[in-house]
């Protein structure tokens, strides 16, 4: 898909997507309950039909419909099924070891590019617990018993387990070891598991689980707006107009809501009002920030930083290397294309905000990256062609419908 955009001044109030991040955890809660639920605002995000067809692949019946699903949760597990992810990490990862827990027998697949990024210590870790496997293919059930991972690599490794152990039959710890990162999508999943009844002990950098725990999620429930999708229309309205996203939540445990902080220090106007924020082009400045725990964040303030007065620093990038592309190469390139200057330096990105001008850029499979190309190109001097923009299919379908709502004039062929 080619996307062609003209500079544009964007004004006028949107709605924020759902959560992917939510959305995942609530539906695997409500197939591993028994009975019925319904999960509201999940949206159509490529991530989420995975994460739909796969569950249902295991036995459960979660019917869509308006962006909403109907979840009838697994009563008998179905077994030697495949499992295509697509292109979700945390399909893949959070349901590695719920399948085996369930005893599943199932194969795994998606993209070249998912199936290639780290995933051994999860694989390891289940296999030292009475799993057996050929590649992606898993065969007999998952033991209870002492786990360890390593918390430097990915949080979902820890999400799936968490949602797994209590399915097991007896009694088991979670320990993570060395530093955790992205900690807050931890936080996400603890407080899902809650809201499903599961009964666990945090001590230390230690997770206590019983075993022959039941799911169950209350019979209604609703996914909330997403952080790192709106991240871009609020970044558009600090950088070239008044944007106004409605439906996110200031309190939300979602890490990306930092893109409030990051924009304050950057000197942008914001007002709150409720559930809507309203971000205001002002005169902006450098900033500095840490992107260890929030790198899906990290491209469009890297896009931030280009429309900035002095040099900005993104620290902690290294985990944008193992993203859809390598993130902290894709990001650099596209800032190049727009006339920007950065480079990487010592584990950070270094941005020295300029003019930035329109050009043909490229989507390098990366949805993160064709919105930064967007936001870029909205402002840029001169019309600019994003090629391979159908990748925003993968979090953030509506993306350009939501560009055309702010009033951006924006040609989409297939």
């Amino acid at each position: 898909m080619i996307v062609k955009i003209k500079p544009f001044t964007p004004f006028g109030e949107v709605v924020a997507p759902p959560s992917k991040s939510i959305a995942h955890r609530l539906l695997i809660s409500a197939s591993l309950k028994k009975g019925q639920t319904i999960v509201k605002n999940i949206g159509n995000s490529a991530d989420i039909i995975a994460t739909v067809n796969c569950l249902n692949r295991l036995g459960a019946n979660i019917e869509t419909a308006d962006g909403n699903a109907i979840v009838n949760g697994i009563e008998r597990v179905k077994k030697g099924r495949v499992l295509d992810c697509n292109e979700s990490g945390s399909s893949l990862r959070f349901l590695m070891p719920i399948a085996c827990a369930l005893g599943a027998d199932c194969t795994f697949t998606g993209s070249q590019k998912l199936l290639s990024r780290p995933n051994l210590p999860l694989i390891d870790e289940i296999k030292r617990h009475g799993v057996k496997n050929d590649g992606f293919k898993f065969w007999g059930e998952l033991n209870s018993g002492e786990y360890k991972i390593d918390g430097g690599i990915s949080s979902q490794y820890i999400s799936g387990l968490l949602f797994a152990l209590p399915l097991l039959d007896g009694d088991s710890t979670l320990e993570i070891v060395g530093d955790t990162v992205s900690k807050d999508y931890i936080s996400i999943t603890l407080s899902v598991l809650e809201k499903s009844c599961i009964k666990f002990q945090k001590l230390g950098n230690k997770f206590v689980i019983c075993g022959n725990q039941e799911y169950n999620l209350p019979k209604e429930v609703t996914v909330e707006g997403d952080w790192s999708g709106s991240a871009y229309p609020l970044t558009l309205g600090a950088i070239g107009g008044q944007v106004c996203v409605k439906g996110l939540d200031l309190n939300s445990l979602q890490g990306d809501r930092k893109i409030i902080e990051i924009l304050e220090k950057a000197g942008a106007k914001i007002t709150v009002e409720g559930d809507k924020i309203t971000v205001t082009k002002h005169k902006l400045n450098g900033f500095e920030y840490s992107f260890e725990d929030i790198p899906d964040i990290a491209p469009v303030c890297a896009g931030l930083a280009s429309a900035c007065e002095g040099e900005s620093a993104l620290h902690r990038i290294e985990r944008l290397k193992i993203k859809e592309s390598d993130r902290v190469k894709t990001t650099l390139n596209t800032l190049k294309i727009a006339g920007i200057s950065a480079k990487e330096d010592c584990g950070s990105i270094k941005v020295l905000g300029n003019k930035i001008n329109g050009g043909i850029f490229y989507g390098e499979n990366d949805h993160r990256i064709v919105m930064l190309a967007s936001i870029l190109s909205a402002v840029a001097n001169g019309e600019s062609e994003i090629i391979g923009a159908e990748a925003v299919a993968k979090s953030y379908p509506e993306f350009f419908e939501t560009l055309k709502k702010l009033g951006g004039d924006i040609d989409v062929s297939v």
